[in-house]
């Protein structure tokens, strides 16, 4: 990277330039509120002096006193060519001006306002106010210049934190990106134009989400093969697991038999579930349907009656709305609703009641089931819904599972552009809750 293209040199000079700038102006603009200004009367402002003349009061000249007399608006001074060096300086250089001139000016003495001269006689009329000051470009009014070029001086410094922020705000949109699982980052691979620290910080972003992609990618090639490695043997297993119960006709072994086989089924379980999550991670295709999901849940429901009335579970249904439609592929939400149900009966005490909720609002639909089990420490919540993560460690494979079936549940609303979280309820239990958008987007 150049020296020039480095993101600390552009600030630096930035700054710099911007001070030096804002410096250069207040110092010129102070010095134009101090400078002399003349021009030749207009025809409207010679008939106001004329007029001042003749119907006002002249004021009494008392060198610099004079000023202090000075009433709002205009006033009228008048003094003998006599008394030239005994009037105020401002008035007497501003006479001297008109004179060289040779004409009647309006103009700007330190900072009052004149009109004049008007001879009538040795008798001279000028008119002094304290109006606000000009300048003599456009004529236009002094502080627009200093106003102008502070706002001018705020663009730059905007355009300045647009250029800052605008890849910043571009790697928080990334970030969030890949939290969720999503590499391609195609707006932030558009703008690696840039050769300062910033390009620099998106590259190396980029590179660590191929990285990661790739990484996850090996890590799940990985589980399938391995998975699939083992699926041969624990048939061989199986096998022979058969063929030994048919030599054991008098059942000595039996005891053992099951032992075994309760441990293939265990693995045989492990190693579908793998697959079944290795599949949802690809992303295929939806088959979507409009469907009715309260119809569909009470459905799935009677599948796990069995469950349910062996441990005295209640249901308590809390709908606000008769029918909530969603599209939706039935076959994956049955996988998560089953899912989430049987992971709720698993950890309900017996005789305990499971409520779930469902309903539509804003475009979204809410569904929750709530039980009433020992919950889930706080500092877990989010880790549940990753692979092979259990909430309770010591827990044994047969009673908790192996901790896929909540991380399928998070895959399957991913695919529909949903999400799911998990909260404990009050008085004891865990909610998982899920929403996801009534219209699949593709």
């Amino acid at each position: 990277m150049r020296w020039h293209n480095s993101l600390f040199i552009k600030i630096f000079l930035w700054f710099w330039i911007v001070v030096v700038l804002c410096m250069t102006v207040a110092t010129l603009s102070f010095q134009w509120l101090q400078d002399d200004y003349h021009r030749p009367l207009e025809v409207r402002e010679q008939h106001l002096l004329q007029r001042i003349a003749k119907n006002m009061e002249p004021l009494k000249i008392q060198k610099r006193n004079l000023w202090r007399k000075l009433q709002p608006g205009w006033n009228s001074v008048r003094f003998n060519l006599s008394e030239l060096n005994h009037i105020p300086h401002d008035i007497a250089e501003f006479y001297e001006h008109a004179v060289a001139e040779n004409q009647s000016l309006w103009g700007q003495e330190d900072g009052y306002i004149m009109m004049g001269p008007l001879m009538h006689g040795d008798d001279v009329y000028i008119a002094v106010s304290r109006f606000h000051w000009r300048h003599s470009i456009d004529e236009g009014e002094r502080w627009l210049i200093p106003l102008l070029i502070v706002m001018m001086v705020s663009l730059l410094c905007a355009a300045l934190a647009w250029h800052l922020t605008n890849p910043i705000r571009r790697l928080q949109k990334a970030t969030k990106q890949l939290s969720i699982g999503e590499f391609d980052l195609p707006e932030l691979r558009s703008h690696l134009n840039r050769r300062d620290e910033l390009g620099d910080l998106s590259v190396g972003f980029i590179d660590m989400a191929d990285s990661l992609q790739r990484l996850l990618h090996s890590h799940r090639q990985l589980l399938r093969d391995v998975s699939h490695e083992l699926r041969s043997p624990l048939t061989r297993l199986q096998i022979a697991l058969g063929i030994a119960r048919k030599k054991d006709s008098d059942n000595t072994l039996k005891t053992e038999h099951d032992r075994i086989e309760r441990a293939a089924g265990q693995v045989a379980d492990l190693i579908t579930q793998i697959l079944d999550l290795a599949k949802l991670q690809q992303e295929g295709e939806l088959t979507t349907q409009k469907l009715d999901l309260v119809k569909l849940f009470k459905v799935w429901l009677q599948d796990a009656e069995l469950e349910l009335e062996n441990k005295q579970i209640a249901i308590v249904w809390q709908l606000k709305n008769p029918t909530v439609f969603c599209h939706i592929d039935a076959v994956l939400m049955q996988r998560a609703f089953d899912n989430v149900l049987r992971n709720a009966i698993r950890f309900s005490p017996e005789g305990g009641t499971l409520t779930i909720s469902l309903e539509s609002k804003h475009g979204q639909v809410e569904f929750s089931i709530a039980d009433q089990g020992p919950g889930v420490e706080e500092s877990e919540l989010d880790k549940i819904f990753a692979p092979f993560t259990q909430a309770d460690h010591s827990r044994n494979h047969a009673a908790g599972g192996y901790g896929i079936g909540l991380a399928m549940v998070k895959s399957i609303l991913h695919m529909h552009h949903g999400n799911v979280k998990a909260s404990n309820v009050d008085g004891g239990g865990l909610s998982v809750t899920w929403s996801l958008p009534e219209r699949y987007r593709q």
